[in-house]
């Protein structure tokens, strides 16, 4: 993969992310994004395919010197000689006053051959916990704040 595609595809799963987790949230959501990386994210113990690599000493997570990322550091990071994540994971995990964070939950095998049309990226909404939600329709009961979603 070209660095200008990863970087093209990045974009793509940003488009509507913030719209998409205002629906459900209750903070005001800025349009300006930061990055919280978190790498190895998958079980990557079987062999691997012929043009997949991984990187076991990366432990990148929310805790990192490399967090909260900007999106140049986003792609200098995660675009290694062609090949990326496998799949990315991209969710507006909080915000404050001027920035959205965004978390990347990274497949931990890199690839040419990402596993999905747009690149790796697979946009989530916000973990929204269960008695937020109808049990029978599963639909949203009433807003979250984003903020406080880790304290469930």
């Amino acid at each position: 993969m070209k660095k200008e595609d990863f970087k093209i595809n990045l974009a793509k799963a940003l488009d509507g992310l913030i719209d998409f987790t205002q629906e459900m949230v209750t903070n005001k959501l800025p349009n300006q994004y930061k990055f919280m990386i978190k790498t190895n994210c998958s079980y990557d113990g079987n062999e691997l395919e012929n043009d997949e690599e991984v990187y076991p000493d990366d432990k990148i997570d929310e805790t990192s010197s490399i967090n909260p990322a900007t999106e140049s550091a986003v792609i200098d990071y995660l675009w290694r000689n062609g090949k990326v994540p496998k799949w990315i994971n991209v969710q507006v995990e909080k915000c404050d006053d001027n920035f959205s964070y965004i978390k990347l939950e990274c497949c931990g095998r890199f690839s040419t051959s990402p596993n999905h049309k747009n690149g790796p990226f697979r946009s989530l909404g916000p973990n929204i916990p269960y008695h937020y939600l109808d049990p029978i329709s599963e639909k949203l009961i009433k807003k979250v704040d984003l903020n406080e979603i880790k304290k469930y």
